[in-house]
């Protein structure tokens, strides 16, 4: 046998070391990988998400179809209980908040390419596809609805109730129980196709729900990216990584994914000239909830008609969305029944929303007053600013690209509902994420960053609202830290621009 010199024998030993080190010193150096870190980090804050969240639950006195796992209490919080499953509920939103702050607030190592932002993206949806629905008992109304145009009954006319004393009902918030659907036939048709998938089975229905609405957030994040032309990372960052999406779209499995989906394609057809792809897109999103019907709106004023005359392509446009509506409405029987439940949500109240505040500052004047007078005529003037608004917008469209321009139409009617929820907030958000830059993009992130942080469970009221207000402040302090020193001299309307074209459309700056 051949023998070998020491030297020779030395090599051969470190060469085989190296070997053998080799894929460990791979390892290490993926963990230290930043995209490593921070998929790692979001995905034990959502892991204590919903761990917390089904410790505290949604609702006090339902009962849930499930454990998940063993996951979700029967009892939920109640008052006087311990605070610790809300405080550790509120410290994995906040953990994810602040970690989605440090990335979309600028370019960051962690997220330089696509992949990586998906990457990321799977592994903080990971707990929150798994685990049960938290903050909103929305997803059980959608299945008890679905039951009732099964066994035949109106749900623009009867509540969950209806259905009887069956495990379907006693799910749903009991608020709701006997109310009427305010979802269009467009979501009753929807809700009716996972009840069937699901063979009947409520439990089916609701996981049938959580799988569409993961796939809206894919569809979400492809669509804004493709809008948003060559900042397609950092809109990707903005939509897809967004706890507010994660937690009101794919845990909470409510309706705004699809919504925002129709509402993106709608916006996405009219970039690319699909003028009758845009309308039918928009008709179907208003056909889920009836604010959609802006991006129609919008989309028939901003087009240009060419040598033809304006009224007669009009006309033709309108013609065309009314006879999407009409279709929409025949895919459920009593399709039109949803126009007379319309005020359903209105009938909640919520302590924080314009509309209230209005009511209460209002009381202070007029004393004499009662209650219900003063709240409603705070709404009807909420309304009515929120009217102003969207028709000031569509009448100046083409001063502004359309997703601006249905955006902030969005917002307005979200803010200044009677009732404000969180979700109702990404009507608006993820249609101007695509076109948000400089300042208006960090104040979507403050909004979403808040919004997150609305309405959480096992806590005391003012103990979540104190919480939600620091975790607006941090998101201020870290935004403005990371501005360069060009963003702290442009307005807020310069950050809206053209996606493709990277020009802003107020004064037309270089960005």
């Amino acid at each position: 046998m051949e023998r070998l010199q020491p030297g020779a024998a030395a090599q051969v030993a470190l060469s085989a070391a190296d070997q053998g080190a080799e894929p460990s010193g791979t390892l290490v150096r993926i963990l230290r990988h930043p995209t490593a870190w921070f998929a790692a980090a979001g995905f034990a804050a959502s892991t204590l998400t919903v761990v917390a969240g089904g410790r505290v639950g949604t609702v006090q006195v339902n009962i849930p179809l499930s454990t998940w796992f063993g996951l979700l209490s029967r009892n939920g919080y109640r008052p006087g209980e311990s605070l610790m499953p809300g405080l550790l509920l509120m410290a994995g939103i906040a953990g994810l908040v602040l970690l989605w702050i440090m990335l979309v607030r600028g370019p960051h190592p962690a997220v330089r390419t696509e992949r990586q932002v998906w990457l990321v993206a799977g592994a903080w949806v990971a707990p929150l596809l798994v685990g049960p629905p938290l903050l909103s008992n929305d997803v059980y109304s959608y299945a008890a609805q679905g039951m009732l145009v099964d066994r035949g009954l109106d749900p623009y006319s009867v509540g969950p109730s209806a259905l009887g004393h069956i495990s379907a009902v006693g799910a749903v918030d009991p608020a709701w129980r006997s109310v009427p659907s305010p979802y269009g036939p467009l979501a009753t048709w929807f809700e009716h196709f996972a009840v069937v998938v699901a063979g009947g089975n409520p439990l089916g229905a609701v996981i049938v729900f959580r799988l569409v609405a993961a796939a809206c957030v894919v569809g979400i994040g492809v669509l804004a990216a493709a809008l948003a032309g060559s900042r397609r990372i950092a809109v990707l960052t903005l939509t897809v990584l967004n706890p507010l999406v994660l937690l009101q779209v794919i845990s909470a499995a409510h309706l705004e994914g699809l919504l925002c989906v129709l509402l993106l394609g709608a916006l996405l057809a009219q970039r690319r000239g699909s003028h009758v792809l845009g309308i039918v897109l928009g008709c179907a999103a208003a056909a889920i909830k009836v604010p959609g019907l802006i991006v129609v709106i919008a989309a028939i004023v901003t087009r240009q008609h060419g040598a033809r005359p304006a009224w007669l392509a009009v006309m033709r446009d309108v013609g065309l969305a009314i006879a999407t509506c009409l279709g929409l409405t025949m895919l459920v029987p009593h399709g039109w029944g949803w126009v007379s439940a319309l005020n359903t949500p209105s009938l909640n109240y919520t302590s924080g929303a314009p509309a209230s505040l209005l009511a209460d500052v209002l009381h202070l004047f007029v004393r004499w007053a009662s209650f219900d007078d003063l709240a409603m005529a705070a709404r009807a003037a909420a309304l009515l600013a929120a009217a102003c608004i969207v028709a000031y917008l569509t009448a100046t469209t083409r001063q502004r690209p359309l997703e601006a321009t249905v955006g902030f139409g969005l917002l307005a009617v979200a803010l200044l509902s009677p009732v404000i929820y969180p979700w109702y907030l990404l009507w608006g958000v993820l249609c101007l994420a695509p076109v948000a830059r400089g300042r208006l993009r960090e104040l979507l992130v403050v909004m979403c960053a808040g919004a997150s942080a609305m309405a959480v469970p096992g806590l005391p009221g003012y103990a979540a609202d104190l919480i939600a207000a620091g975790l607006i402040l941090c998101a201020v302090v870290l935004l403005v830290g990371a501005r360069t020193p060009l963003e702290r001299r442009v307005p807020l309307l310069a950050g809206v621009t053209y996606g493709a074209s990277g020009y802003a459309s107020a004064g037309r700056v270089r960005r």
